[in-house]
Order: C-alpha cells, then sequence, then structure tokens
C-alpha cells in the first residue's frame, strides 16, 4: 500500500527532476526504427514547446508520422442525452469542440519552423475522456513508438490519491514516453 502511494524511483525521478525524461520501456542496444509519435495537444502553456519537442525528436528518430492527440473533458459538453435531439446536440458541441481544437493545434504547428516539419505526416485527433488515461489508451491502441506528454506543474500526495494526466500514464506506461519539461 505505501509503494503505491509513494511510487517508484522512476516516478520519483520523473516528479523531482528539473528538465526532460525519456522513458524507454523496451530498452536495447539497436533501436528499433520510430514510426509513430503521439504528442498531447492540451490546452495549456506548455503544449507548444512539448509539439514542438515532439518533432525535434521525430525528426532524430526517423519517425513518418506524429499525430496531436487533443484531450476533451466530457463535462465540456454539457449535455445529458435522453433522446434524439439531445444527442443530436451533443454531436453538434462535440464538432464544435474539435473543430477549435483542430484549428488551435494547426496554429501551433503552422508557428513551427519548416526543416523540423518536413517531411512528417501530421494528424490530429480529438478525443473525449478522462485527461491522462485516455491518451494513454490511446497511444497504445494506435500502437505508437512514442508518446511525449508535457510535464506537470506540481505534484503532490494527493496526486496520487486523486491521480491526474500523467500519474495514469505513469502507473501504466503504454510505450515508450518522453515527458518535456521547461
Amino acid at each position: 500500500m505505501f509503494q503505491f502511494y509513494v511510487g517508484s524511483i522512476a516516478r520519483k525521478l520523473t516528479r523531482k527532476v528539473n528538465c526532460s525524461v525519456l522513458l524507454l520501456i523496451k530498452p536495447a542496444e539497436k533501436r528499433v526504427p520510430c514510426k509513430h509519435v503521439v504528442v498531447n495537444g492540451l490546452d495549456a502553456p506548455e503544449t507548444p514547446m512539448a509539439i514542438e519537442h515532439a518533432f525535434y525528436v521525430s525528426n532524430l528518430l526517423g519517425a513518418q508520422q506524429i499525430t496531436i492527440v487533443e484531450e476533451i473533458l466530457t463535462k465540456e459538453i454539457h449535455v445529458d442525452v435522453e433522446d434524439d435531439r439531445s444527442l443530436k446536440k451533443a454531436n453538434i458541441i462535440k464538432q464544435r469542440l474539435r473543430h477549435r481544437e483542430d484549428s488551435r493545434v494547426n496554429n501551433i504547428v503552422c508557428a513551427l519552423p519548416e526543416n523540423i516539419t518536413k517531411g512528417i505526416k501530421v494528424k490530429t485527433q480529438s478525443i473525449f475522456g478522462k485527461r491522462g488515461y485516455s491518451i494513454g489508451h490511446y497511444a497504445e491502441v494506435v500502437r505508437a513508438d512514442l508518446l511525449v506528454m508535457n510535464a506537470p506543474i506540481k505534484t503532490s500526495i494527493w496526486d496520487r490519491i486523486f491521480p491526474h494526466d500523467i500519474e495514469y500514464i505513469l502507473s501504466d506506461l503504454p510505450t515508450d514516453l518522453l515527458i518535456v519539461r521547461k
């Protein structure tokens, strides 16, 4: 029980260190070619930096595709689906949220230098669900080679009791993970 709340040495390092951290789930002397990178596209101040790092690392690893995942909380929809009319309303709100998030992410990608974005296929994906859990599950389902996340701003014992995005991913690493920190 104590180990669950305190966490492993890797978790302690990812919480305390003041630089970016790369966690490998299957380290090897000869690196398996990286094909697909998933990066979070949260609406946060650190997101443009995380996306830029994802492109930079993708170029170094030879990845051909980056998927920028915008995690949208289901509570942002504000509609209880009870009949066809409310279902249609919920779908319209979801479409508006997707469009808003896609345009925000496209603006970030367009602002990046062309030399790091050239030759990489960019895809955006909006997903609805619990932050951290849903992006980890998405990265696992699409069999991404690397997941790039923003570092949490501040963590405490309460974050272990009430997990947030990075804690879900650290509890069960779906793929190699790069935690980007300023």
